[in-house]
């Protein structure tokens, strides 16, 4: 599903007053062969850094080594999964969006000052 949906999503800093951290959409569309309808339930791992550790040159991530996983429904919205096994996430490929990667300029701090 990732590089389907990828393509069209996007991502933005969540502002400090909007409790900070980072807000990723994009619509689900029908891909032959592959999604027919739009998923009832969808789970998610980012590993991502924040603009001031990328600029300090840290190399971990926000939520440690395996990042963030998510579950999304429109019954329950979303539901961290801190510590709870995600084996069918373990198995989807990464996607890096980062410098040297396809996507590089996917995500950028809002502003410099």
């Amino acid at each position: 599903m990732t590089p389907y949906w990828l393509s069209d999503s996007s991502c933005q800093w969540i502002p400090i007053e909007e409790g900070q951290g980072l807000r990723i959409s994009g619509p689900f569309k029908e891909v032959k062969d592959v999604l027919r309808t739009p998923p009832g339930t969808l789970s998610l791992r980012l590993r991502y850094r924040t603009p001031l550790t990328g600029i300090l040159g840290a190399r971990s991530f926000i939520g440690g080594e395996r990042g963030l996983a998510f579950t999304l429904n429109n019954a329950t919205g979303v539901i961290a999964l801190r510590n709870d096994p995600t084996p069918e996430l373990d198995r989807v490929p990464n996607y890096p969006l980062g410098e040297d990667h396809p996507g590089a300029i996917y995500l950028r701090p809002k502003d410099k000052r």
